[in-house]
């Protein structure tokens, strides 16, 4: 049951409800995140970025366009990354010829650790019950094709279907095999319409101008958070060893290393920084090329509401392993369901702290409410693939066993820890 109770703030009306957390839309207090009254310099500065970009991508409409300067910026900020990889793997074979003992052996050692840090990581498949091919699903993939000629999207090669709330388009592995990541969770909470939205902006990714899905820049990105860990590691292990025993050679030891490792990774931030500063904007320009092309495809409509939903219907992963196991392989037709429960003032309050949180001149995504805005102001109003009743129960019936044995994992994980 929910009640009316004045806000201890700005004294509005407000509503409590036992089921939910109490907050004030009027001045949104216990909204949560960072007080809007007390911004870092961060937020602010990310907000004039978004807020600067957002309104040109307003007025270029269907004209938006990705890639642009920060697209090639980001592609030569990553091949000069990868070139420092090989540069330490010759400059490792160079001091061993040159200084043929052991400090020359020690420092080859550390220059290849290093280029092996930064390898170029390409991903694997697992190999598990998730993953479908055109052989065991094909109304899905002809679907995907359908939706993929639309948006200029190359046929993909597999479907990897995931207990996380998400979707995600990417290339993995040596051969690059075109992978969907299909979140089940997300999918189940769709309608038809909304559930083309999706696969449109999904692989609309494969062509949009977002230069994190080359391999050239998203392995170097990947490249440095790999250094960037290790670093942190090391300097830090220094540090606590010289603290415990100031006194050591060991600890002195620990401490040159640990410099020498905070002095070689400076560099490295440096060229990611800059790096994750032009990449993401261009990562920001190619989500709204791909939200523009999933209205196109699927409506505008439908498109706000699947944006909409990424929000409002989110399930994280340790509620839904308790729904899972209360309902087994049913958890995906309840979903839609509890979702349709939530009261509208819960709701709000998603959108707007999804809003707060995602204030960060690095986050590489536009704010939900601004992308929905764009979208709606596009004005699609019919579809250009529409997903039937008939072609929609096929694909679900394709998807039906990689949902139950993700519910029955789920569940079955529940109970272990339970029982544990």
């Amino acid at each position: 049951m929910s009640s009316l109770t004045p806000c201890p703030q700005c004294s509005a009306g407000i509503v409590r409800d036992g089921r939910y957390a109490v907050w004030c839309p009027s001045c949104e207090w216990n909204l949560g995140a960072d007080s809007p009254g007390r911004r870092s310099l961060g937020a602010v500065l990310a907000d004039r970025l978004t807020a600067g970009q957002h309104a040109r991508v307003l007025r270029r409409g269907a004209a938006l366009q990705g890639g642009g300067l920060s697209r090639t910026a980001a592609m030569l900020l990553a091949a000069l990354i990868h070139l420092v990889t090989a540069g330490c793997v010759v400059a490792a074979v160079t001091v061993v010829v040159a200084v043929p003992n052991i400090v020359g052996v020690l420092a080859a050692v550390l220059l290849l650790g290093t280029a092996w840090l930064m390898r170029p990581r390409l991903g694997r498949l697992p190999a598990g019950r998730h993953l479908l091919g055109r052989d065991r699903a094909p109304r899905l993939f002809g679907l995907l094709d359908r939706i993929g000629a639309e948006v200029g999207a190359p046929p993909v090669d597999v479907v990897l279907v995931l207990p996380e709330h998400n979707a995600a388009y990417g290339r993995i592995g040596l051969r690059g095999r075109r992978t969907l990541f299909l979140g089940a969770p997300l999918w189940a909470v769709l309608g038809p319409q909304e559930k083309v939205a999706l696969l449109a902006h999904e692989l609309s990714h494969s062509s949009n101008g977002d230069v994190r899905q080359g391999r050239l820049t998203g392995t170097a990105i990947g490249a440095l958070e790999e250094v960037h860990e290790v670093v942190r590691a090391v300097a830090r292990g220094g540090r606590d060893s010289a603290e415990a025993t100031a006194q050591s050679f060991v600890a002195m030891l620990s401490l040159a290393l640990a410099a020498a490792m905070w002095l070689a990774g400076l560099t490295l931030r440096m060229l990611g920084f800059l790096l994750l500063a032009v990449s993401m904007r261009a990562a920001r320009q190619g989500e709204y090329v791909a939200d523009e092309r999933a209205a196109r495809t699927a409506s505008s409509e439908a498109a706000a509401s699947m944006l909409d939903r990424l929000v409002t219907a989110r399930v994280e992963l340790g509620e839904l392993s308790w729904l899972a196991a209360s309902f087994g392989t049913s958890v995906w037709a309840r979903l839609p369901e509890k979702h349709g429960q939530v009261p509208e003032h819960e709701l709000e309050r998603r959108r707007r702290l999804e809003a707060r949180t995602q204030r960060h001149v690095f986050h590489s995504h536009p704010p939900i409410h601004l992308r929905v805005e764009f979208v709606r102001s596009l004005g699609h109003a019919a579809p250009v693939v529409e997903l039937g009743e008939e072609e929609a129960a096929a694909v679900e019936a394709e998807l039906a066993p990689r949902l139950a044995a993700i519910a029955t994992a789920l569940g079955e994980e529940r109970r272990e820890v339970s029982y544990a």
